[in-house]
Order: structure tokens, then C-alpha cells, then sequence
């Protein structure tokens, strides 16, 4: 459970991604994005279509696995049971 007052639900950072990189076949959708979202920050994505947008929020929700780097949610994998009862996701 998370903590609202703290940010927290338990050791690590909010989020972490390190290095991620994912690609579709030949296309390579996202390359060696890094970012960490502390305690009451608040992060948005802008950018054109096409630039890894989406892809970047669904390997943070664990709906794709990266190709390369690390995303972590509160100290826990991207996709584990962990960091998905931390999250909460919209995807319209």
C-alpha cells in the first residue's frame, strides 16, 4: 500500500528508469531513455508521434517488455505483482 503522505510503499524511489530501450523488429521505438520521478514530483511526456512516448509509459505499467535497461516502481520491476499495486493506469 502506498503511502500518500510519503509517496511511498516502501524502500526506492517512485519510479526509476534506467537505460530503457525497446525495439519492434527492425524499428527501435525507444532508445536509452533515463528518468527518475522522486516524492511529489510530477512528470510529463511531450513529444511528436512516433517519438516512444506510449512505449515508455507501457514498459513502466510492465504492458511491454524492454529490450534493454531497467525500469523500477517503488523499488520493485516494472510488471511484478509489487509494482503494479502501486501504480494506477489510465491509458486514454
Amino acid at each position: 500500500m502506498v503511502n500518500v503522505e510519503t509517496g511511498s510503499a516502501g524502500p526506492g524511489m517512485p519510479l526509476e528508469v534506467a537505460g530503457l530501450v525497446k525495439r519492434f523488429g527492425d524499428l527501435t521505438a525507444v532508445d536509452g531513455v533515463s528518468l527518475t520521478v522522486r516524492a511529489g514530483e510530477c512528470l510529463g511526456l511531450l513529444g511528436p508521434n512516433g517519438a516512444g512516448k506510449s512505449t515508455v509509459i507501457r514498459g513502466i505499467v510492465g504492458r511491454v517488455v524492454p529490450d534493454g535497461g531497467r525500469v523500477a516502481v517503488f523499488g520493485a520491476a516494472a510488471g511484478s505483482t509489487e509494482a503494479r499495486m502501486a501504480l494506477g493506469w489510465v491509458p486514454q
